[in-house]
């Protein structure tokens, strides 16, 4: 899996490695997000992505273009979820038939 980059201060930087923190943040963001007001949704959503990246809220107010800070969420949104899922251990139905 292709892990999401992001462009702060003309320095690309990769999403390192997922740290329960950052999914226990995502999580509850994401359940709910739906409680906050359109006009702080912006701001919460540069938060995960900072969080994810390892940069500061600022940063990311001031060099991710608004256009790209919705897809930028969900794409690590997507991530952190595929990350857990991946490595959670599988039931092994076989062995318990």
């Amino acid at each position: 899996m292709e892990r999401p980059k992001i462009i702060i201060n003309e320095r690309e930087i990769e999403l390192p490695p997922i740290k329960a923190r950052l999914w226990k943040k995502i999580m509850q963001f994401h359940s709910d997000r739906k409680n906050i007001s359109t006009a702080d949704l912006m701001e919460k959503y540069c938060e995960i992505i900072a969080l994810a990246f390892g940069v500061t809220t600022d940063e990311v107010l001031d060099n991710l273009n608004i256009e790209d800070v919705g897809d930028t969420y969900y794409y690590v949104f997507e991530t952190v979820v595929a990350t857990l899922a991946e490595k959670t251990p599988k039931k092994n139905t076989e062995a318990e038939a």
